[in-house]
């Protein structure tokens, strides 16, 4: 079961650490469908949440997100 949340925790784990994900001219909507996207690849490249480490899914939705165009504001 703890396996079900460690998508979720890694998600506002890197929200809460790194800022929050903008880009010039997309709204809240674009955001999390994007941020969705980028979780969706990391799954499946993983085949599961259960067998990606909490860094290794952080340093790759980062990645993911600047390729889209993103950049982090600080809080």
């Amino acid at each position: 079961m703890k396996t079900l949340w460690l998508g979720p925790a890694v998600i506002l784990l890197v929200d809460c650490k790194m800022g929050r994900w903008v880009q010039e001219g997309k709204m809240d909507l674009d955001l999390r469908r994007d941020n969705f996207d980028s979780e969706n690849v990391i799954v499946k490249k993983h085949g599961g949440w259960q067998r990606v480490e909490t860094f290794t899914a952080a340093t790759e939705i980062n990645k993911c997100m600047q390729v889209k165009g993103y950049h982090q504001e600080r809080h």
